[in-house]
């Protein structure tokens, strides 16, 4: 990445994730990529030196200009870019305002909870040439990465992607959620209101990986276990368990389960990849893809070990610091190209969970994501 004059950039949301960008923005400006020009909260503790320093080591807020008030920010600073990290279901035209100001946008997942308001973003990011991605970090990871390459010339029949885990899983955010009429321990991610479901707030990125191997989902059909009114303690309200089934335009299957358990403190995960010949498996040592490479039929089954074959892994790297330089190129460049997931790619992520959302409120029906997208009978769940 060839860099003439530092990227005058911003932080919007000081919050966990927020403070995971910045801790890598800080990094990026001593390279002289970066030049951090503001940092903006609602709260404004969240923008002390003090507290921000014990997340990002050396960090000085210097000449750094900080301030609860965005749009009064907007107006009085210039800016290349812009990272948006705030709770998704309180946007007030953030994005749209940044876009048509010209301001190159990196917005963190889920980009809104109500579908109109995603539509006005992506409109306002095309028409004004902005060039705009979603903290899809993951495509940038190594094992992914491997599995995308392997698979680009297989034809993939069925997706499974499981996690278990706890309600408490996430730790405590810094978004005054209790003064807002959220969770008053501020755990936003396991309330339904404000983190519109565990699909949306978390399997968006098992979604999103699924679409990075298989392309666009045509359909999508949910059914959720909801908690029990008397397991709701701090307005974690989010549902027990969730199975979703996606429907991918190539006929590909993807089956997506998920749990957020009360009192289980322990998280599991399983991923794996059937194509027409073998099945690829994330496991501890790599990514294993098992299939038989000899004389068809062989004279007896192979073992295990003729068929496991792990995939070359590209060396460890920080996907968040990795998916900020492909930002950074493509701004510097003009290049879009090189951004594994734009807004407007991304945002089809997101309308596949909203999607799994609505499906399950209508008991399991099949949603079509373009009927979602533009038939009247859906707009009462488009609108916010």
């Amino acid at each position: 990445m060839k860099i003439t004059q530092p990227i005058r950039v911003g932080v919007v949301g000081l919050g966990q994730r927020g403070l995971q960008h910045l801790k890598v923005l800080w990094r990026l400006q001593q390279e002289g990529i970066v030049h951090i020009i503001t940092l903006i909260d609602t709260y404004a503790d969240n923008l002390a030196e003090d507290k921000i320093s014990q997340h990002v080591d050396g960090f000085r807020l210097g000449q750094i200009y900080t301030s609860t008030d965005f749009f009064g920010t907007l107006k009085s600073i210039s800016l290349d870019a812009i990272y948006f990290a705030i709770p998704p279901s309180i946007h007030k035209g953030e994005i749209v305002s940044s876009a048509q100001a010209g301001i190159h946008i990196f917005a963190e997942k889920p980009m809104s909870l109500y579908l109109n308001e995603v539509v006005e973003m992506e409109q306002e990011i095309a028409s004004n040439g902005v060039i705009a991605t979603v903290g899809f970090q993951q495509r940038y990871d190594s094992q992914f990465e491997a599995a995308q390459q392997f698979l680009s010339d297989k034809e993939i029949v069925m997706i499974s992607m499981i996690m278990n885990s706890t309600l408490e899983a996430h730790s405590v955010k810094h978004t005054h959620t209790e003064k807002q009429g959220g969770p008053i321990n501020r755990i936003w991610t396991s309330n339904y209101q404000w983190s519109g479901s565990t699909v949306v707030e978390a399997g968006i990125h098992q979604v999103d990986l699924m679409r990075y191997w298989a392309g666009d989902i045509a359909w999508v059909e949910a059914n959720y276990v909801d908690r029990d009114s008397s397991d709701i303690v701090d307005g974690g309200d989010n549902p027990y368990a969730y199975q979703v089934t996606f429907g991918f335009a190539s006929g590909t299957i993807g089956n997506l389960i998920l749990s957020r358990l009360r009192k289980v403190f322990y998280t599991d995960n399983y991923n794996s990849i059937l194509w027409t010949h073998g099945h690829l498996k994330f496991e501890p040592d790599g990514v294993a893809a098992y299939h038989y490479e000899g004389a068809y039929p062989p004279d007896q089954a192979p073992s295990r070990e003729e068929i496991r074959h792990l995939l070359p892994l590209a060396g460890q790297r920080n996907a968040t610091e990795e998916i900020s330089r492909a930002f950074f190129n493509a701004i510097a460049t003009g290049d879009e190209q090189v951004l594994r997931s734009t807004f407007s790619s991304g945002m089809y992520s997101l309308v596949a969970v909203l999607g799994a959302n609505l499906s399950h409120q209508l008991n399991g029906q099949r949603i079509y994501l373009d009927e979602l997208l533009t038939n009247s009978e859906f707009e009462w769940f488009r609108q916010k």
